[in-house]
């Protein structure tokens, strides 16, 4: 197994590129690699209302003991964040816009209770058989 214990740089390097591939634009936003080892999720996006910076958040430990696609899924679901936020649509991990545009990018789906409801709801079909955390 190839693991996805990715630098910063490669991390914005991957941003761009799945940026480019689904939306056509370059990521503009930051990215944060932390130390902590995360037990519970495997990245975050985070809009600082005082700043107005947009950014993502990656835990290096928990990064480097995952398959190198489950943390580009894992990159790609935050980036959906991203993407819907800084287009003043609804983001958050059970609104409609958001997990269509998920299912339609290919990036994993919360496993939080919420967000699988509705991804059963919109998506018209049955909760993945092996859902990504994100």
């Amino acid at each position: 197994m190839e693991y996805g214990n990715f630098t910063l740089e490669e991390l914005y390097e991957q941003a761009n590129i799945l940026c480019q591939k689904h939306w056509g634009v370059n990521y503009t936003g930051g990215i944060e690699l932390v130390k902590q080892d995360w037990e519970r999720r495997n990245g975050v996006f985070i809009y600082d209302h005082d700043t107005e910076e947009r950014f993502i958040r990656m835990s290096a430990p928990r990064n480097s003991i995952r398959a190198k696609d489950e943390v580009l899924k894992s990159l790609l679901h935050e980036l959906v964040h991203w993407r819907l936020h800084s287009q003043n649509l609804p983001a958050r991990d059970d609104d409609k816009e958001f997990i269509l545009e998920a299912i339609r990018v290919g990036a994993s789906i919360s496993l939080t209770k919420k967000a699988q409801e509705a991804f059963l709801k919109y998506s018209g079909t049955a909760a993945p058989a092996e859902p990504v955390p994100s």
